[in-house]
């Protein structure tokens, strides 16, 4: 149980971070690319997205897999 609390308190601080760290590709992009940002802002979303899921989906199976052993 305690391994599995401390596994979802890092899949939670890793999302964190990694969403700070999307967005801060993100504004950067823009700025340095300036009009040609919009062309590659969607392939950017669609990382993002992914990786959310990701780690949304691996915190969920651990949810199931801890609910199952209780």
């Amino acid at each position: 149980m305690v391994n599995t609390k401390k596994t979802k308190q890092f899949l939670s601080n890793t999302l964190i971070i990694n969403s700070i760290v999307w967005a801060t590709v993100m504004l950067v992009s823009s700025f340095v690319l300036g009009e040609a940002y919009s062309k590659i802002n969607f392939i950017l979303l669609s990382g993002f997205f992914i990786e959310f899921m990701r780690y949304a989906s691996a915190k969920n199976k651990l949810e199931k897999t801890a609910s199952k052993k209780n």
